[in-house]
């Protein structure tokens, strides 16, 4: 039986029609999943211009306000998630002002729909390595009040499970990176990686899988290939993904891992300063769907 993979078009004022439009040769072929995407059917098909008839699609009527016509494509998807009647969902880019009561980031969105706050992942996967982030989007003045052994251990717990039940690598090489400047060891009093980095990798908490590190932050992407690495953990937003944007470019995904499902999304933003000018790459868009063609008999 074909795994459903539910498509949410998005945010209307991006580049997601020209990703799509550019990716149709995809849906023309058989496939393993079977894809329906969710949206404005009337200006989806007004945008793509296709005939496709392998085209599947769940309309939702356009209201003037976007939030709230965001909010009701979000929910149908859920909804059918959440009675198993869908298998994965990927998520179109948006820009976050339109996600209702002003969260700041999708993974926060979905998690609390799904009842996981604090349970969840953030991974930013690559077939050669991944990366996650302790932390997701919170000012940088507030990571270190908010990094915690419990979050850091419920990330690890979830990339393992990942690694070890949808890529199939029995044991996955995991590091975490310190926090500050040369794991902190410059300084003369207690830091995050006295209190809460090199405890936990020294405990049993995730044997008999060794987590290593702490890797220092200005050489941990140096040493990826050295320690054979399939993800680097890093504890904020930006000490991760802009490096491994630049290695990876759009030849990556964004998954939600703690679901009851996998969620992914293109590995970009909505690029407004471009749309209408044909120069948006469909790339992250085609690697999350050969990524659920290739593991779907796992999603």
């Amino acid at each position: 039986m074909k795994k459903i993979v539910l498509i949410v078009v998005s945010d209307p004022h991006s580049v997601n029609y020209e990703i799509i439009k550019k990716s149709l040769f995809f849906f023309k072929n058989k496939r393993k999943n079977k894809y329906i995407f969710i949206g404005c059917k009337k200006e989806f098909f007004k945008k793509i211009r296709t005939k496709n008839k392998n085209i599947n699609f769940i309309n939702i009527k356009k209201n003037t306000n976007t939030k709230i016509y965001l909010k009701n494509c979000f929910e149908k998807a859920f909804k059918l998630l959440q009675k198993r009647h869908a298998n994965a969902l990927i998520n179109m880019p948006l820009d976050k002002k339109f996600l209702p009561k002003n969260y700041v980031g999708f993974t926060e969105y979905i998690s609390d729909f799904f009842k996981k706050k604090n349970k969840t992942t953030m991974l930013l996967f690559n077939n050669s390595f991944s990366v996650c982030p302790n932390t997701t989007h919170i000012p940088l003045k507030l990571v270190s009040s908010k990094l915690s052994k419990k979050k850091i251990i419920t990330n690890i717990k979830n990339i393992l499970v990942f690694y070890k039940q949808i890529i199939k690598i029995k044991n996955p090489k995991i590091a975490l990176m310190g926090l500050n400047p040369h794991n902190g060891t410059d300084f003369n009093f207690s830091t995050e990686e006295n209190k809460i980095i090199i405890p936990l990798i020294n405990s049993k908490k995730f044997y008999p899988n060794k987590i290593l590190g702490p890797i220092s932050p200005d050489t941990a992407f140096n040493r990826i290939n050295k320690l054979k690495l399939n993800c680097l953990v890093g504890n904020y937003h930006d000490q991760v993904l802009p490096t491994f944007k630049y290695i990876n470019n759009f030849n990556a995904i964004n998954i939600t891992l703690g679901l009851p499902f996998l969620r992914i999304s293109p590995d970009h933003g909505v690029a407004t300063d471009i749309i209408g000018k044909n120069l948006a790459n469909p790339d992250s868009f085609l690697y999350a769907l050969n990524f659920l063609e290739k593991y779907y008999k796992r999603i």
